[in-house]
């Protein structure tokens, strides 16, 4: 193997796969990223067996081949070059010599071998979508997955066909529940409902930003997403996700207003006297205000009134301050809704004048 590369294309398409390489992994394979260099290109891999990427970069190969190299360090090595060309040239053994005008490298590399088999796919289960609201619906769920990998239903958020064109995103983690829904404009080619795991949605997201339009869909047990000079294969979840809709409130006693900036920056404010452990806020409500407390025997408390549209009965609950912020933090509307029955139901929160988007609360005891 032996080519010529542009230094900093090479290093563009480094910094957007190599964070899929295990650094600790148990197959010393899973932290290398195969360069594979044919006629038409460079092809670079890397995978954790979960996650694969696939990036194209434009390259001069005078002799083709492929090896496994260290991702991370090969990053890192490219990344401190100035700009220009990198010469890469196998000399034996499974090492990989590195030369631009002014330094040399050498390094170990693995045999091709050794790299685990990629799976492969056909475009034609793939639908275009525009990048920005894929990428704005990704950003109203994905805070709300749950953390917990034993429970694997609800490690990845939902990605739901909803008629021909119309695509729903949903998350939860058993505490809150967003769910975002858009109109694609266009057929949307899920054979089945799935669960992407939370790892390759941050990878797709990547993705994302390279383009105006991305390609998505599935294939067998995997979502596939291309975009500029980009693949990306991520193993689905393989068990179901729990209806949503048992958790939606059908109705709610009380529905108010109130500002949305106004609110989150009370909280911010509020949130950090109250405790590390559960974030806690307690909120009272009555006669057009409402007040926010948070009580830290630790460290102290925090009190703010802000002004709401309410005419309801004197309501008093508890939030985890962090939940409620991460809904706001996504809302671009002036104006949001809240929904309320008591002490102990969920909250419905969502934009003024948007029908696509709204999240579920649990309250706490505070």
């Amino acid at each position: 193997m032996k080519l010529k590369v542009d230094i900093s294309k090479l290093s563009e398409k480094l910094a957007l796969i190599q964070g899929i390489a295990e650094r600790r992994a148990t197959m010393p394979v899973l932290s290398h990223v195969l360069i594979n260099a044919s006629k038409e290109a460079l092809e670079l891999t890397v995978t954790d067996l979960e996650t694969t990427m696939i990036a194209h970069c434009d390259a001069e190969v005078s002799k083709v081949g492929s090896l496994s190299l260290p991702a991370r360090k090969l990053y890192e090595i490219v990344h401190e070059l100035p700009s220009g060309v990198i010469e890469i040239e196998e000399i034996g053994n499974h090492w990989v010599e590195l030369r631009s005008p002014s330094t040399t490298f050498k390094i170990a590399g693995l045999p091709s071998d050794d790299f685990p088999v990629i799976p492969q796919f056909s475009s034609d289960h793939l639908f275009s979508a525009q990048s920005s609201k894929i990428e704005d619906m990704i950003s109203k769920t994905i805070f709300a997955v749950s953390p917990d990998d034993l429970r694997r239903n609800l490690a990845g958020i939902y990605f739901e066909k909803n008629g021909e064109s119309n695509l729903k995103l949903a998350a939860t983690d058993g505490h809150r529940l967003s769910i975002v829904e858009s109109d694609l404009s266009t057929e949307i080619k899920l054979q089945k409902n799935v669960v992407v795991p939370k790892k390759g949605v941050s990878e797709f997201r990547k993705v994302l930003k390279l383009g105006e339009v991305v390609k998505i869909g599935c294939e067998k047990n995997f979502f596939v997403a291309m975009g500029d000079g980009i693949s990306l294969i991520v193993r689905l979840v393989d068990a179901d996700f729990p209806d949503y809709n048992q958790v939606i409130p059908k109705s709610t006693k009380t529905n108010f207003e109130l500002g949305r900036e106004e609110l989150l920056n009370a909280l911010r404010r509020v949130s950090i006297l109250s405790s590390e452990k559960t974030k806690s806020v307690k909120l009272s409500i009555n006669k057009n205000e409402m007040t926010l407390l948070s009580v830290s025997p630790e460290v102290g408390e925090a009190k703010e009134v802000i002004s709401v549209d309410y005419s309801g009965e004197e309501i008093e609950l508890g939030f985890n301050a962090r939940y409620l912020m991460d809904i706001l933090e996504v809302i671009s509307e002036e104006k949001v809704e809240f929904g309320l029955s008591d002490e102990l139901s969920p909250a419905v929160i969502k934009p003024m004048g948007d029908e696509h988007y709204l999240s579920v609360v649990m309250p706490m005891r505070v």
